[in-house]
């Protein structure tokens, strides 16, 4: 299911929704986990990486396609998913969070602001934490084995952020 997604978001950016609405319709069918998220175990083992294929694809598809009607359950797995990467307190889960939640408000219209702006919102409170947390001598760090591609994704989420208005460029610029 995963080359799929890949596949889904390559024709996003190409501005082709055609293999969106195919995945989304198996995204949609998922089960649940405990906390309402989706069961993503088939995209990949770690929830935080399939949550950056999953959800930018399913916030297309409601934007374009399903009439914004699950922007609520949206709304409510991105803050499952932001307790869930608290809980986790990792550099490189806390990068995967952030790198999902940028492209996944990609993909969300701001024409529904409520919706729009609590991702917004979200975004920014998890970058705070990140930099009050990981951030020293210049560079983010956590001592992991995986900390530069960590680093990484976190520099490229806050200055496509920036890019996107989500985050004052100006302001982050430092991070970035």
């Amino acid at each position: 299911m995963k080359e799929q997604l890949k596949v889904a978001l390559e024709g996003i950016a190409g501005d082709n929704g055609d293999a969106a609405v195919a995945a989304a319709e198996q995204i949609k069918n998922l089960p649940r986990t405990v906390e309402g998220l989706f069961d993503t175990g088939c995209v990949d083992a770690d929830c935080f990486e399939a949550a950056r294929w999953v959800y930018p694809v399913y916030a297309y598809y409601e934007t374009e396609y399903n009439k914004k009607e699950n922007y609520p359950d949206l709304l409510k797995q991105m803050e499952a998913l932001d307790a869930k990467q608290k809980e986790a307190a990792s550099m490189e889960t806390t990068a995967l969070f952030l790198d999902a939640l940028i492209h996944t408000i990609d993909n969300v219209t701001p024409q529904l602001y409520e919706y729009y702006i609590e991702l917004a919102d979200l975004f920014k409170a998890a970058v705070k934490e990140v930099i009050a947390d990981y951030y020293r001598d210049g560079r983010f760090a956590d001592g992991s084995a995986n900390e530069a591609e960590a680093e990484k994704l976190i520099r490229s989420a806050i200055a496509h952020a920036g890019e996107t208005y989500v985050l004052l460029a100006e302001k982050y610029e430092a991070y970035m």
